[in-house]
């Protein structure tokens, strides 16, 4: 017995270090199979494959330690008295490590190179791993409380008016908005508006009924009296016009009367008239509850009423508005409106010195007061972010979460196991170190029980 185990010690040992040695200290992502090609390691992760080498050395050096212990109280001693606990401790301890060794490996390659059934396991697994991950990630993180509550917690408004209170901050979103609204309108140009404009907007608009809508619209604005200033506009200019021109009435009574009323009763009879015209405008502008303001809002609300309905007025509304839509100038005022509007939106928010620019950047400093002074306000605003966030997380978890396994089923098994035991391989070498100090300790106990007992 004792001559066949030193042998079968030092295989081990040498099948040991022979797999730990193959197994690279820097893992070499990516050889274009399945991660996208060959990818330079981030010094996070050359951190980690530093600290995995530095670990697989120390459970290795404890397994050749307990090995060279093993050898020696076998070939030196007798293994009576205290080298018999030092040669069982040793023992055991080579036993649990190079179990646990197995284990390890195990996870990642099949130990030794030998095809080892349930070994490799992550390998081989990987896809089935990948969607039980999802799954897990899915069911227990991507749902609606969970995503809501983490993003009440974060107060994300309070920390985005912090930010946004910065001038620089502030800047750099003017900027951002700017470039975005000059990427798009460069990739914009005249012949898509104009074919989306015949081909599209022109026939949908003549094949839908505009008066209804022009019927809402008459009478919201007759409701909310938004009339009344064009009303108070036009009466005050017809005032301040025919009391600059009394000629106009005086020419209409000259030539209206008989050749033979002489010329003095025309001259009183048109100072009467422009007295009652003038005091009659002027009792319509100054009084807004006059009959004639009145008689003007009755009678847009019975136009929105013809207009809505399917009477004479509307059907020859209709017939207008697609006698007006059918003409060529129609194309081409909506290309100049389009670049008058392109021409307007660099001046006002492209242009560094635009004033619209300067006042959206006064409007978002304002805005981040408000969500850092303001806590009722940041706090809807949170609750807003967070409900949406919940709800998309209780609708689309699955699919999120299956970017998961659709990236670990594209990565090559080998990269795959690499990339894993990068991450982890670290804290699954304490396992092997773990197993050569247990069973150390279970190896003393052993051998102090045998020596205990009786006979």
């Amino acid at each position: 017995m004792r001559v066949e185990t030193p042998g079968f010690a030092k295989v081990v040992e040498q099948g040991v270090t022979m797999s730990i040695e193959k197994t690279p200290s820097v893992p070499r992502f990516g050889d274009g199979s399945g991660i996208g090609g060959p990818a330079e390691l981030t010094p996070e992760d050359q951190e980690r494959a530093r600290g995995l080498k530095k670990m697989r050395t120390l459970a290795l050096s404890l397994l050749i330690l307990a090995t060279l212990i093993f050898l020696s109280t076998h070939l030196f001693t007798d293994n009576t008295g205290v080298w018999g606990f030092v040669s069982r401790a040793s023992e055991a301890a080579m036993i649990g490590a190079i179990a646990d060794w197995f284990a390890v490996t195990a996870l990642f390659r099949h130990p030794l190179g030998l095809p080892i059934p349930h070994t490799a396991i992550i390998p081989r697994k990987k896809d089935t791993l990948g969607a039980s991950l999802s799954a897990f990630v899915a069911a227990n993180f991507l749902h609606a409380e969970a995503v809501s509550t983490k993003i009440r917690s974060a107060a994300i408004s309070h920390r985005a008016g912090k930010w946004l209170a910065k001038p620089a901050n502030r800047d750099i979103v003017v900027d951002r908005a700017a470039g975005g609204l000059e990427y798009v309108l460069a990739r914009i140009d005249d012949d898509s508006i104009k074919a989306l404009t015949r081909n599209v907007i022109i026939p949908r608009l003549v094949a839908t009924r505009k008066t209804p809508v022009l019927a809402q619209l008459l009478r919201q604005i007759v409701l909310d009296g938004a009339h009344h200033k064009l009303v108070d506009l036009i009466v005050a200019e017809a005032y301040s016009w025919l009391g600059d021109n009394p000629q106009v009435i005086d020419e209409i009574v000259h030539n209206r009367a008989p050749s033979w009323v002489p010329d003095f009763v025309n001259e009183q009879l048109a100072n009467r008239l422009q007295c009652e015209v003038l005091g009659w405008i002027a009792d319509v502008r100054d009084n807004e509850y006059h009959k004639a303001r009145q008689a003007l809002d009755a009678w847009l609300v019975d136009l929105s009423d013809d207009l809505e309905s399917d009477s004479s007025l509307s059907q020859r509304a209709e017939e207008i508005f697609n006698d007006l839509l059918s003409q060529e100038g129609v194309v081409d005022s909506v290309l100049e409106i389009w670049g008058s509007l392109k021409q307007l939106l660099r001046e006002a928010i492209i242009d560094e010195s635009g004033e619209v620019r300067a006042r959206i950047w006064q409007l978002i400093g304002e805005f981040a007061e408000r969500l850092q002074a303001d806590s009722d306000f940041s706090r809807r605003i949170d609750d807003r972010i967070a409900t949406t966030a919940g709800d998309l997380a209780e609708s689309f978890g699955p699919e999120i979460a299956s970017v998961i396994s659709d990236t670990i089923e594209r990565w090559d098994a080998k990269e795959a196991a690499e990339r894993i035991e990068l991450y982890v391989g670290r804290d699954l070498q304490y396992i092997r170190i773990n197993g050569t100090v247990i069973g150390a300790l279970v190896g003393l106990v052993i051998h102090t029980v045998i020596v205990l007992l009786p006979g």
